[in-house]
């Protein structure tokens, strides 16, 4: 159980840094780039297994990283875009709704069950995540060309939840959880330094000394973000089918009540129906099987 905690927790703690980020006027792309490093760099630090440039090729998951590294940089700039050009609302719903993609492919991949009590519960979660994300302001229509932005954040969420649980379940031995997860926030440093010496040397964005301070800040709760995930799909405390939606409505939860204590922003009768549905979604979707 503190394995999810420190999951829920640690990516909570990223939605409300990123929060003063945009209020200190921080470069994100910078500041996000920096912390894949710092993020990276603790993972080899703290794993067990020494890491090796020529043993690499030979895991059985070597091939993840890169991808996952891709997903990263990728999904959180259209999420960006998504909530720049389309709304925050949109872009929030998007990004945890994808929950449901690897809560269905457990159950058909991996065996885990399903019943009415756990069907219950995952429509409410997701019932949840919406109410709990929708903004008390109305929404405007995107443009028709905007539409595909959403869509997209909520598939490449979802492979990213997917790709890591196959990974765990199918690729990745125990004591390589750390070393796993390091690679790829490697990989996605690799390929955001890419982005960000291209702005800087051809549209002469200048580089802040404060994304240094920010991505270091950021670095550590995103690698025990899914550190935690990972530990706590290897330690079976339950199905993963009922693990991501208990983690999504955790981060929602946490998310919400802590932007509210620190930045006083108000919660809609709706956003708390969200977080009253949530917890009743978390109660069936963990207790399925006794219930049922």
């Amino acid at each position: 159980m503190i394995y999810l905690l420190i999951g829920i927790v640690c990516n909570a703690l990223l939605f409300l840094i990123l929060k003063y980020f945009d209020r200190l006027k921080v470069n994100t792309l910078q500041a996000i780039v920096v912390n894949y490093f710092v993020a990276g760099s603790l993972g080899l630090l703290l794993s067990p297994v020494a890491f090796s440039f020529s043993s690499f090729p030979s895991k059985a998951w070597a091939w993840v990283p890169p991808v996952l590294g891709s997903l990263f940089i990728g999904i959180f700039l259209l999420l960006a875009r998504t909530a720049q050009q389309v709304s925050v609302s949109a872009a929030s719903v998007a990004n945890k709704m994808s929950v449901i993609i690897p809560v269905m492919l457990a159950v058909w991949l991996y065996g885990d069950s399903i019943n009415a009590v756990k069907i219950a519960g995952i429509v409410l979660a997701l019932g949840a995540v919406f109410f709990t994300s929708r903004k008390s302001e109305a929404s405007s229509h995107a443009a028709a060309s905007l539409l595909w932005l959403p869509v997209v954040v909520f598939i490449g969420s979802g492979i990213i939840d997917a790709l890591v649980n196959y990974s765990q379940q199918r690729l990745v031995e125990k004591d390589e959880a750390a070393l796993f997860v390091s690679c790829s926030f490697l990989f996605a440093f690799i390929l955001g330094i890419c982005s960000v010496i291209f702005r800087l040397a051809v549209k002469k964005e200048k580089f802040q000394a404060k994304a240094l301070l920010g991505g270091l800040v950021l670095g550590l709760p995103n690698y025990f973000s899914l550190w935690g995930i990972v530990r706590a799909l290897e330690d079976g405390l339950m199905e993963s089918s009922m693990l991501y939606p208990v983690a999504n409505m955790g981060i929602v939860v946490c998310s919400a009540l802590g932007a509210f204590l620190l930045f006083r922003e108000k919660l809609s009768r709706l956003n708390w129906l969200g977080i009253g549905l949530s917890l009743i979604a978390i109660l069936l979707i963990a207790f399925a099987d006794r219930i049922a």
